[in-house]
């Protein structure tokens, strides 16, 4: 049972930096240095609060949320506390390179000031934008990049006097299956969730921990960010730039700083495990790291194979893997499994995926222990069980509670935890339908631990049959010899039972004429594929975290401005 917090999250952080390690704090990477800047949180906070003094001042209601958008975390996080101590809402937009260009950051800001009229400000890091770029008519306050540039203030600008029961900040949902929105966060939201993370991994008094994720992000917002500041545990930070452009970095972090914790999607471990050098890898010592968090998108247990294959040998252990799965309405975690043990797999038909009907598993097993992908079936990976101050149930197609182990169901969350709901500039938030979120993901229990399938969405269904479109994927990146992160199954109109299933391949550089046995095996499949498209550039849109947007992919398909090098139709597929 997690309990209710006494202080607001900003109370408890600050008094956490005042009495806690010195020596704890957060340290920010330096691309041309080739080295970490470190503050005490304590010294952070204070520069945080000299900020604070340059926000515009507000009312009740007038200029109440601070848009901030900036390259650098350091910059990120200097304005996203300077909002808490003042009763600002904080809102962190995604990075330029993330949205794709600076113009589609100005665009962002421009659609965020025509929903938040008179309501917002900007927290604008200096070099973002370019000089000539079209800013919104509201207040802007210029950023500068460097750490000096923020003198420290030894007390804060105003009292923090807040309510646990108050939003803290504004999160954007991933929009994954739509347009994204806004969630409030209270104050009792993120201590409560931060508590069940730190309880479920037996979090001591000695961790550390490192990432490079988004801090627009719920995972590296709250997951490893915010849980560092609240446990005063230190914490090394690099920009997702850095990460991608020499992922090697991260795990010389996790190495060198004896890091016990870190966090990151299915890509993050994918990418490192592919890009890190065999001359990288001379010196590194994973042993100390004992909880690596793995979720935001569907986890697959390739991926866990090849990464514990490639770096057990620095230590790593199977063990060390820590799958969880989180929403951005639960503020961030939902469940982990934060047991010492290597994660457990579930070999699964890919048939038969009906809400309140039996899952047919056919084989039970854990990574790194006998041969589990030699059974035929689809691995689904245990994400542990529900945090402290959750509870959840699985319904039927009917909203029906789903009784027993082994059948599947939408995933139904009440809780501490789950936000304030989704935010309306001018009514608040607005509660979910009886304290209750549909996630609208589908999963199942076993042994107690929960099993998540896929996003409700994202299921095809044929003639009564539902089929998941990340388990196709698996199988049809596995027939191309492509990672499943370039590929895309979908039906082409959620609306027509009798609509093409297409599968789309980006970033393909292979043979202009695909094998005769390619093509054979993608009409062979339990669902077989009705059009394949192959584009040799990113054509597959994303959110931030890197879940695919089903629902953007499928206006794509009729995009005249959409490039693929080849669009075949497997004729005799259907």
């Amino acid at each position: 049972m997690t309990k209710e917090p006494s202080a607001s999250f900003i109370d408890a952080v600050w008094s956490k930096a005042r009495s806690g390690d010195e020596a704890a704090g957060v340290h920010f990477f330096r691309a041309q240095q080739g080295d970490y800047i470190s503050l005490p949180y304590v010294e952070f906070l204070r520069r945080s609060f000299a900020l604070a003094k340059r926000l515009p001042p507000r009312s009740s209601e007038e200029r109440r949320i601070l848009l901030i958008a900036a390259n650098q975390p350091s910059v990120t996080l200097l304005a996203f506390f300077a909002a808490l101590c003042t009763g600002t809402l904080p809102l962190v937009l995604p990075s330029a390179k993330a949205l794709g260009s600076p113009a589609a950051l100005a665009e962002c800001l421009q659609n965020l000031a025509s929903e938040l009229s008179g309501y917002a400000s900007v927290a604008l890091e200096e070099g973002v934008l370019p000089s000539d770029a079209v800013l919104p008519d509201m207040p802007i306050v210029r950023l500068p990049p460097q750490l000096d540039d923020y003198p420290a203030q030894l007390y804060p600008s105003t009292a923090f006097g807040r309510d646990p029961g108050d939003i803290a900040f504004l999160q954007m949902t991933s929009a994954s299956t739509g347009r994204s929105k806004l969630l409030a966060i209270s104050h009792a939201n993120i201590s409560a969730n931060l508590e069940a993370i730190r309880d479920t991994l037996h979090g001591g008094a000695h961790e550390s921990v490192a990432s490079w994720l988004p801090l627009c992000h719920d995972m590296g917002l709250v997951g490893t960010t915010l849980f560092s500041f609240f446990h005063g545990y230190p914490l090394y930070v690099m920009s997702p730039a850095e990460f991608v452009k020499r992922p090697s970095r991260w795990l010389r972090t996790m190495s060198e700083k004896r890091c016990t914790m870190t966090a990151a999607p299915n890509f993050g471990f994918e990418y490192a495990e592919r890009f890190v050098t065999e001359q990288e890898l001379q010196g590194l010592d994973l042993s100390g790291l004992r909880a690596a968090m793995i979720g935001a998108e569907p986890i697959r247990l390739s991926t866990l194979e090849a990464f514990l294959s490639r770096f057990s040998g620095v230590g790593f252990r199977a063990q060390s893997f820590v799958p969880s799965y989180g929403l951005a309405e639960s503020t961030l975690a939902v469940a982990l499994d934060g047991e010492p043990v290597s994660p457990r797999v579930a070999k699964v038909a890919l048939r038969e995926l009906l809400p309140g009907h039996p899952v047919r598993v056919l084989a039970e097993g854990r990574l790194g222990v006998g041969d589990i992908q030699a059974v035929d079936g689809v691995s689904i990976i245990s994400v542990g069980r529900v945090v402290a101050g959750l509870t959840f149930e699985l319904l039927d197609d009917d909203g029906v509670a789903v009784s027993g182990e082994g059948r599947l169901g939408e995933i139904v969350l009440r809780g501490s935890s789950l936000s304030l709901g989704y935010f309306d500039v001018e009514r608040g938030p607005e509660p979910f339908e009886r304290g209750a979120l549909r996630t609208g993901d589908l999963g199942f229990v076993l042994n107690g631990e929960l099993f998540v399938v896929e996003r409700k969405k994202n299921v095809i269904i044929r003639n009564g049959r539902n089929f998941a479109a990340s388990l196709l994927e698996d199988k049809v990146a596995a027939i191309l010899d492509r990672s499943p992160q370039d590929v895309v199954v979908l039906d082409e109109n959620i609306h027509d039972p009798a609509s093409k299933i297409v599968a789309i391949v980006e970033n393909y550089m292979g043979p202009s004429e695909l094998p005769g046995e390619s093509l054979s095996a993608l009409r062979a499949l339990d669902l077989p594929i009705s059009e394949l498209r192959i584009a040799r550039k990113r054509v597959i849109p994303r959110t931030t975290s890197g879940k695919k947007k089903y629902y953007l992919c499928r206006q794509r398909l009729v995009d005249p401005n959409t490039l693929y090098s080849q669009i075949l139709s497997l004729a005799g597929a259907e």
